[in-house]
């Protein structure tokens, strides 16, 4: 049985990034208190049903918004009620999304001493202009003090997170980020091509001609150049987006792509129980009047198909490097992956987008930068 993964939504931010599209309220950490006592509350009751009880938990990570607003006493808590609600497989990997102008040296110390053991810092560039045009409150000063304060607090599990394909970017202030990065020498780099997303502030940017966005090819360039760099300088692309120094691949994240159960606490958090997928409100005061009255905050839910299951593992199997285990997927199913996907993957192979290579299907380097196109490609008939 998969053991399972306990996601922490913290929504609280000093201010809302204007890429941001991720349930967050800005200037509210007064709200905070009540906040954790609806966290203790949830969990109590996701604690009592039947499928959460049996299940063993083997990661927590809080994410956000910025979980770097609590304090190392209130992270500390809500480990205790994690702890007291649910099995866990030792040891755990416990992460934490942290801004690295929400910090001091002493607060990391304290959060590595409360348990966290992997700390992911939002630095997203090292360029300052980038970093303004971004709406981060941070300078690449702070982020790089930052980084080092998080060692010597003893993270031995540093990750930092990126966004490249900004507007106006050029390759050479990304390669001169990508340099400053590993010249920090964490063990592992998250690096997300920039989307944006409807309805945000730098959305209406575009849209009023404010600001221009990189063209495809212009985005595949620096896709291509990420990785050749981060590659020759020792850290491995396991997942599209994401490079790691060996066995430092984030745990937590690949329980997602393989498709193990995970339960979201927290105001919009998603839960998925291997069947089921279910989300909470995405609305502070509702999320909060709702455990008041001692009421689970759900407020959606969606029973997947045997096709979507099926196109999901396929899909999120191609994101990852290692691929598609086919003996796995065969057994899953009780079905054969090329029969599912019509012949496609014959015909994708024989285009050189997608190898096989000790029982598993995979995308190649060429396939790597179409992925989506790929994945659309191999939908699965009804």
């Amino acid at each position: 049985m998969p053991t399972a993964a306990l996601y922490i939504h913290i929504p609280f931010c000093e201010k809302r990034c204007v890429y941001c599209d991720f349930y967050t309220v800005a200037g509210q950490r007064n709200r905070i208190p009540d906040y954790l006592d609806a966290l203790r509350a949830e969990a109590r009751l996701r604690s009592a049903e039947p499928f959460w009880r049996r299940r063993k938990f083997s990661t927590i990570f809080f994410g956000g918004g910025t979980p770097s607003l609590l304090t190392p006493q209130q992270v500390a808590e809500i480990l205790d009620v994690a702890y007291s609600s649910f099995n866990f497989t030792q040891p755990v990997e416990i992460t934490m999304e942290a801004n690295p102008g929400t910090v001091t040296p002493k607060q990391l110390a304290e959060y590595r001493r409360a348990g966290v053991n992997r700390l992911s810092l939002g630095i997203q560039s090292f360029d300052a202009g980038e970093l303004q045009m971004l709406d981060r409150i941070h300078s690449p000063e702070e982020a790089m003090a930052c980084a080092l304060a998080a060692r010597q607090a003893g993270f031995e599990n540093l990750s930092f997170d990126f966004i490249f394909a900004l507007p106006n970017q050029t390759l050479t202030t990304w390669e001169a980020t990508l340099q400053q990065a590993v010249e920090l020498a964490p063990d592992h780099i998250s690096a997300y091509n920039l989307i944006v997303e409807s309805g945000t502030p730098l959305d209406h940017q575009i849209r009023k001609g404010k600001v221009s966005p990189l063209s495809e090819d212009e985005e595949r360039e620096f896709y291509e150049f990420t990785i050749e760099f981060l590659e020759r300088h020792g850290y491995h692309q396991y997942e599209i987006s994401n490079f790691a120094r060996p066995d430092h691949e984030a745990k937590h994240n690949i329980k997602y792509w393989d498709g193990s159960p995970y339960l979201g606490l927290g105001a919009s958090a998603h839960s998925y129980d291997g069947k089921r997928r279910f989300w909470n409100v995405a609305n502070l005061r509702k999320y909060l009047e709702a455990l008041n009255a001692g009421v689970l905050p759900e407020d959606g839910h969606e029973k997947l198909t045997r096709h979507q299951r099926i196109f999901e593992n396929g899909f999120l199997g191609l994101r990852q490097n290692r691929g598609v285990h086919l003996e796995s997927f065969r057994k899953k199913f009780r079905v054969e992956f090329d029969e599912v996907f019509n012949g496609k993957t014959a015909e994708l192979e024989k285009a050189g987008f997608v190898v096989r290579q000790d029982g598993y299907v995979k995308l190649s380097r060429a396939g790597i930068f179409i992925c989506d196109e790929i994945c659309a490609q191999l939908e699965p008939a009804e």
